[in-house]
């Protein structure tokens, strides 16, 4: 036990002046981490709402920015497309007035975006056109709009943007009508290029981590309005609706698409996701350098507070430590009205109380050990007459008997030499018991001088020892190599006896009788028994065995003054055992003793 206490202190090398700061810092460090992480996530999704609703709020300026300068390039069109001239001129074929229309569309064709003006009929064949460009690329203009549905431009629409000789242009196309019907377009090519100077109040507007890109609705061709860029990379493109994907480098972005109105254009406006959360991360990194100060700060408080109040403890355990080896005059310092300073009265007036108490206990003590060394002596003394003065009258009884038998034999008759007979038997029971009475009160006064004892050896000669008269061929012995063990050897050799003489004598009777020896562990001690076949006993009376005088069989019977089994159990328990039995009615017994390892 007291191995584990020490081992058990081995392992708590921390005191509690050490332990208590290190626990208050833990549980700030708990509590700021735990505190940061929420506000985080909190402040962090507020700002990602926030961004979500920027982008939405950015996404519909663009569109509708864009949609004014569509709707714009479409109502400049068709004003042109309304002239009288241009009407006749496509109602003609260009047959008439076809001069007169090639001056109003150089007109239109002054402004630098403006590459081609075309009149078509109504499946796209050209007119007439105009254009400062090469005959080549008109050609390659022209055949764009072949495979596009005329009815489409019935309102007026800007077209998709094409690419071509890596320059990007689309067609505003606006239908020629005459009594509401509709006998051609005119095509208004709008070449598209603009200078990084030209989109910076874009870039203004969305931010410097945003991008924006101008796309076909059917994806076919995306762009920044200065050059042709790729794909975005989400899966899929829904208008009105939170795009989540990661862009080129590999960052998480957040995008929103728009329609662009009288256009066949999206304009979709993507926000970094970092970019986003970029004020909680500010907030994060200075929740971690506030919590480092208030971790510092609390260690130093933590400090000064665990010495503030282990110091008393200390004094206290001092004092403790001083009492537990006899000093019980150490007291503590009482230094504050808390309470720990009650701590330390209370212990005080404990102490005194306690060296008042060893005091009266040592006085106590010493009378009860002259009181038993009295009743020692007594008990020595009245061995002493036991042994002698009870032992002189049986001495006599005997020899008298004796004498009667020898001198007067002739006179007696049978009946009274049976009676003499009976005297000198009950005489020398008389003195068997007084031997017993006296091996069973040495047993409580002498001391146990214990060594390590041969068990397999000592029941060997315990059975030769005892009468040969009893120790027959008709007795199947069974006996094992028995442990050792460490006991007192005499008492150790008594109980032996005693148990092997007990079930010789009760399976005599036995026609083969037997008798086993053996032992086994059981809780951490050493288990011996003796087991016979013999006459047995009911189970209900094995309490009384091993009690003085106790007997379940008659003398008449078997033998004996009744005092064995309690000799027995006396010096088991003596050594730390325990004794018990096992029996059945004429099928034997059996008796085990335990000892410790």
């Amino acid at each position: 036990m007291q191995k584990d206490i020490t081992k058990e202190r081995s392992r708590s090398v921390l005191s509690i002046r050490q332990r208590l700061p290190l626990l208050i810092c833990a549980l700030l460090l708990c509590v700021i981490i735990a505190f940061a992480f929420a506000a985080y996530y909190v402040i962090r999704n507020a700002e990602v709402a926030m961004g979500k609703e920027r982008l939405a709020s950015v996404c519909d300026q663009l569109s509708s920015m864009l949609s004014k300068s569509t709707t714009a390039d479409i109502t400049a069109t068709k004003l042109t497309a309304d002239n009288d001239t241009i009407r006749r001129c496509v109602a003609s074929g260009g047959t008439l007035l076809h001069d007169e229309a090639v001056n109003i569309l150089k007109a239109t064709v002054k402004d630098s975006s403006n590459s081609m003006d075309e009149l078509v009929d109504t499946h796209f064949s050209s007119i007439l056109r105009y254009s400062r460009e090469n005959e080549g690329l008109q050609t390659k203009l022209n055949s764009l709009l072949k495979p596009l549905d005329p009815s489409a431009f019935d309102a007026g629409l800007v077209g998709k943007i094409f690419t071509v000789d890596s320059s990007m242009y689309c067609p505003v196309v606006v239908p020629v009508t005459e009594k509401e019907k509709t006998i051609g377009y005119l095509v208004s090519w709008r070449f598209i290029s603009s200078p990084p100077s030209a989109t910076e109040p874009v870039r203004q507007l969305i931010g410097k981590d945003a991008a924006f890109y101008i796309g076909n609705t059917d994806g076919s061709l995306w762009t920044n309005l200065t050059k042709p860029v790729a794909k975005p990379l989400a899966e899929t493109i829904e208008v009105n609706k939170d795009i989540k994907y990661k862009d080129a480098k590999g960052q998480a972005v957040i995008a929103k698409a728009q329609p662009i109105g009288s256009s066949s254009w999206l304009v979709l406006v993507e926000f970094s996701e970092q970019t986003m959360s970029e004020g909680a991360s500010r907030f994060l990194k200075w929740i971690i350098i506030i919590g480092l100060l208030l971790i510092a700060a609390g260690i130093i408080i933590a400090r000064v507070m665990s010495y503030s109040i282990t110091r008393p403890l200390q004094q206290l355990t001092h004092a403790a430590e001083a009492i537990s080896k006899g000093d019980y005059s150490s007291t503590v310092k009482v230094e504050r009205n808390d309470e720990l300073g009650k701590l330390a009265e209370a212990f005080n007036i404990m102490a005194g109380e306690i060296q008042a108490t060893q005091s009266d206990l040592e006085n106590k003590v010493i009378g009860r050990t002259a009181q038993l060394e009295a009743v020692n002596t007594e008990m020595e003394a009245f061995s002493y007459s036991v042994s002698h003065d009870l032992r002189a009258p049986l001495r006599g009884i005997i020899g008298f008997t004796a004498i009667l038998e020898e001198k007067y034999s002739s006179k007696l008759d049978d009946e009274a030499k049976r009676l003499t007979d009976i005297i000198k038997k009950n005489t020398l029971k008389m003195g068997n018991l007084i031997d017993d009475l006296l091996a069973f009160s040495k047993i409580g006064r002498n001391e146990l001088v214990k060594h390590s004892i041969n068990s397999t050896e000592m029941v060997h000669e315990v059975i030769e020892s005892l009468d040969p008269k009893h120790v027959n061929d008709k007795i199947k012995w069974t006996i094992p190599t028995l442990p050792n063990v460490t006991g007192d050897t005499n008492a150790i050799r008594q109980v032996w006896t005693n148990l092997i003489s007990n079930a010789i004598k009760y399976s005599a009777r036995k026609e083969e009788p037997v008798i086993e020896i053996g032992s086994f562990r059981h809780n951490g001690q050493t288990v011996f028994f003796v087991k016979d076949n013999g006459v047995g006993f009911d189970e209900q009376y094995k309490d009384k065995l091993f009690k003085v005088f106790q007997r379940l069989h008659s003398m008449a019977e078997f033998e004996g003054t009744g005092i064995g089994l309690a000799i027995v159990e006396k010096i088991v328990s003596k050594h730390g055992g325990h004794v018990w039995v096992e029996a059945k009615e004429d099928q034997g017994a059996c008796f085990y003793f335990s000892l410790p390892v």
